[in-house]
């Protein structure tokens, strides 16, 4: 290909993750310096005849190497004396998908054919890579048309949701039935979205665009985020959180995040990308539950085919700042046995955050975290004043209440509470002035009202 400059500008995300991939196979090629290629704030200029599809393909082996099925089949035969179970991972991979089934059709690895099996996988490298790089789930066919690899400009976005079988629909969804009135926007560099997300499953991209430098450091700390607490939780025999991750980079990343940021997120099941808008504010909650967040990471089960995460719950509150009180009501009602005060504890420090509380509101909840202990704490003798099954009970009404809405009948309880164990709450005023306001402060002090021997650190937090 001849020499032609070609001008990229972040008018949307999509132009945005293109140059964010564009600019890696670009450092991998080795281009980085003017005339071939020139970035300033707003713009990426680079020398078409880097455009190449042999190239491309070479770097998509190597950036998706994880993914590539010849990539381990290679490993598994450069073994001198490969054991049984070596063997049959070969074999299996040579039936991984539909590529390697035609090449590998008439031939199976015996533990001493090594170098005809080689031979085969370089005989047929570039067709290998192509077709895996097309059409595996979480590659090139979850965010485009695989049909339009290496196309040149077409009449519509090559991506997935933008796609539009143009010859049957696009009369349909043209203007006035014209299709010469339909606008698509399309780019060959389009192909380079699939380098730009990062994830596990799920998979994110960060639209950080005020400045190119900017996105591409964004991307890349996301990107090595990714990288190293994979490896960490291989080595572990864990699983791998892509919102845990995703959040550990966002907290990181917090200094050099400037603005509102667009976040782009795909998901393998659905055929359509989803965007998520992160402002300055959720940042700083994000930042602030550096500490504790990782408590978070577990799910509850609400059926047999339903479960709540709960990380994912407080992530959707921070961005949409919405409040957690469904999520928190549920805790409260079903872990009176298990005893989840520390998380619930947690939860309610974002609510705060939320609310944007004040210090009054701090303060006043660590009263009444310090009544309810004195509740639990007071005895007549050797004997707990308020007994296990009476404390229980008092619990159960609180609960009730505050799930129902029925603040009257909260405070009704919490004054024979305070009267029976001869207790003076003095928070109960703010809730008598404002409760839904204050509602954390009454979530508190149910929370703290038991006997526990797992509530140390929420202790500590509430001094």
């Amino acid at each position: 290909m001849k020499d032609e400059m070609v001008c990229l500008e972040p008018f949307d995300w999509r132009y945005s993750a293109a140059i964010v991939g564009l600019r890696k196979y670009l450092e991998w090629l080795g281009v980085d310096e003017e005339p071939n290629l020139i970035i300033t704030e707003d713009t990426l200029e680079y020398n078409k005849k880097y455009l190449d599809k042999e190239d491309f393909l070479k770097f998509a082996e190597y950036y998706f190497k994880d993914d590539m099925h010849h990539i381990e089949i290679e490993n598994k035969l450069k073994e001198k004396n490969p054991t049984e179970d070596q063997i049959n991972i070969v074999n299996e991979k040579m039936k991984a998908n539909t590529i390697l089934k035609n090449k590998f059709k008439k031939i199976k690895f015996d533990g001493h054919n090594q170098d005809e099996i080689q031979n085969i996988i370089d005989q047929n490298r570039e067709e290998i890579i192509c077709e895996t790089f097309r059409n595996k789930n979480n590659l090139y066919k979850n965010y485009c048309n695989p049909n339009q690899l290496f196309k040149d400009k077409q009449e519509c976005c090559r991506l997935n949701g933008y796609y539009i079988d143009m010859p049957k629909k696009g009369k349909s969804i043209s203007y006035a039935f014209d299709k010469s009135n339909y606008v698509g926007n399309d780019i060959p560099e389009f192909d380079f979205i699939p380098f730009a997300f990062s994830g596990c499953r799920e998979k994110f991209f960060i639209n950080d665009n005020v400045d190119l430098n900017r996105l591409q450091k964004t991307n890349n700390q996301w990107t090595r985020t990714v990288k190293s607490q994979m490896e960490e939780a291989k080595q572990k025999n864990e699983r791998v959180n892509t919102k845990r991750i995703f959040i550990d980079c966002l907290i990181e990343a917090k200094d050099f995040l400037q603005s509102d940021i667009e976040i782009i997120v795909k998901k393998p099941e659905r055929a359509y990308f989803e965007t998520l808008y992160l402002r300055k504010e959720s940042l700083e909650i994000l930042k602030n539950m550096k500490s504790y967040y990782k408590a978070f990471c577990f799910s509850i089960k609400i059926s047999d085919d339903y479960w709540i995460n709960i990380l994912n719950e407080v992530f959707d509150a921070v961005v949409n700042f919405t409040l957690l009180d469904n999520l928190i009501n549920k805790l409260l009602k079903d872990s009176r046995e298990e005893g989840n005060s520390y998380v619930i504890s947690k939860l309610l420090k974002v609510n705060v955050e939320i609310k944007k509380g004040d210090e009054k509101m701090k303060n006043t909840m660590k009263a009444a975290f310090a009544c309810a202990k004195q509740i639990v704490d007071k005895k007549d003798g050797n004997k707990p004043r308020v007994s296990d099954t009476k404390l229980k009970s008092y619990c159960t009404k609180l609960i009730n209440a505050i799930i129902l809405d029925d603040y009257d009948q909260f405070q009704k309880i919490l004054i024979n509470l305070s009267n029976y164990a001869e207790v003076p709450c003095g928070f109960a005023y703010d809730l008598f002035e404002d409760f839904e306001g204050n509602k954390e402060i009454a979530y508190t002090f149910v929370n703290s009202l038991n006997r526990y021997k797992n509530n140390n650190q929420e202790g500590k937090d509430n001094e």
